[in-house]
């Protein structure tokens, strides 16, 4: 009886004792006067301090998933949350705008003051993986309801400025090749340049776009797109557009690569309406340079064909380390004139501005006949977004520091059939911060 308590109070003490490295001494110290004065065993010892070992490691094993289960429990976040990123830009710009001679035939001779003005560009997108295949995106933009533009001018003493839903979509991802969106998006058709689209355009409607590795260096790539452009109250034939574009990008030896595409665009039920009125697309979004009837309407739909080519070089050893040259087509469908039209340009320095000294120069000439296209798709800084254009456009842009960047823009432009001097000059000189 007498050695069953001592090894009770051997066993308490242990446990006692235990429960820090700093009174390891002491437990063997303990250990060895019981075996010295006989009353336990070396092998009794050996098991007693095993078990005891044993119980202390169970207890911190419990206490260790009783404290992550409460701080799981305290911080855990949908795992949406943790894939969603958020994006944004903003541009503050100064502009002055020179045309010399008028649009306006009543007054041919009118001459139109020079123009300068600040103007503000605040954009911000959120993307989220909601799990392996779904995605959902929204960005908010500065800006009316002009699809063409973001810019917000400074101007009536102070005001507020309007901010607008800009895109909002939802994508499937059927397969690591294939990806489905449907609602306002991010214009997924490649192009070169924007001779055909302004890059502030985000179309509407449902997109499906491939891309699948052929062979090694040869990517083929695919879009097929159905945007809506209007939809009328009081008509059952609503404005549309169907685009198909297949495309190959090869990647070639020496850093360099080689990227085409064609695409053709079938729009439906646009001739017949005025789209510059409030019941076409936007609000007087078109500048009225394409053919119309009498009444104002659209003489032609734009089935058109396209193509897209650009080849670089993206790792030059020197003081210029990217290179390309690209070009674009475009050829109006139908019996018509004035359908046809072309942009050649050529861009050297870093491909992306992301850091201090990082730099970039682009240039190209553009022309675009009177109704090689829709009007009220071109880029809004080529002559008001007019068509029956030709002219120059020079970009430079240089990093100041990480996702900071200075811009200048230079535009030169003209009509193609004119009876009078009609140049127009514009110069806009940007500071850019990414987030």
């Amino acid at each position: 009886m007498k050695k069953i308590c001592l090894i009770v109070l051997a066993a308490i003490a242990l446990s006692v004792f235990a429960i820090g490295p700093s009174w390891a001494g002491s437990v063997d110290k303990l250990i060895d006067k019981l075996v010295e004065k006989q009353i336990l065993t070396r092998q009794e010892a050996k098991e007693l301090v095993e078990q005891m070992q044993a119980e202390e490691a169970k207890e911190a094993k419990e206490k260790k998933e009783v404290a992550a289960a409460s701080t799981s429990t305290a911080f855990s976040m949908p795992d949406w949350v943790a894939n969603t990123k958020v994006t944004g830009d903003v541009r503050v710009r100064h502009e002055t705008s020179d045309t010399v001679g008028d649009t306006d035939s009543t007054n041919p001779k009118k001459a139109i003051p020079d123009r300068n003005r600040e103007r503000v560009r605040l954009r911000l997108g959120v993307q989220t993986k909601i799990n392996e295949q779904w995605d959902i995106g929204f960005g908010l933009a500065s800006g009316s309801s002009d699809p063409r533009s973001n810019d917000q001018t400074l101007e009536d003493t102070f005001s507020a400025k309007d901010i607008k839903l800009s895109y909002a979509y939802a994508q499937y991802t059927p397969a690591k090749w294939a990806r489905i969106m449907a609602g306002k998006f991010k214009n997924p058709i490649w192009n070169t340049n924007d001779l055909i689209w302004d890059p502030d355009i985000n179309p509407e409607g449902a997109a499906l776009a491939l891309k699948y590795e052929a062979v090694k260096n040869v990517e083929l790539f695919a879009n097929v797109c159905g945007f809506t452009l209007e939809e009328f109250s009081g008509k059952a034939n609503d404005p549309y557009m169907i685009a198909v574009q297949p495309g190959v990008n090869f990647k070639l030896p020496g850093s360099m690569y080689l990227k085409a595409a064609g695409t053709y665009y079938n729009f439906n039920y646009v001739d017949g309406n005025d789209w510059t009125k409030n019941g076409g697309w936007g609000l007087g979004n078109s500048k009225k340079s394409n053919s119309q009837d009498a009444a104002g309407n659209w003489l032609y739909d734009y089935d058109s064909f396209v193509g897209d080519a650009e080849f670089g070089i993206t790792k030059i050893p020197g003081p210029i380390p990217y290179a390309s040259v690209y070009g674009q087509y475009v050829h109006a469908i139908g019996p018509r004139e004035n359908n046809d039209g072309w942009l050649a340009g050529l861009k050297l320095g870093n491909k992306d501005i992301k850091d201090f000294g990082d730099w970039q120069v682009s240039y190209n000439y553009r022309r675009l006949e009177k109704d090689a296209w829709a009007d009220f798709l071109a880029d809004s800084n080529a002559y008001n977004g007019n068509t029956n254009i030709k002219g120059h456009k020079i970009y430079t842009s240089f990093g100041i520091y990480k996702n900071v960047s200075l811009g200048l823009n230079y535009f030169n432009f003209e009509h193609i059939q004119r009876t009078y001097d009609d140049t127009q000059t514009v110069l806009q000189a940007d500071l850019n911060v990414k987030f």
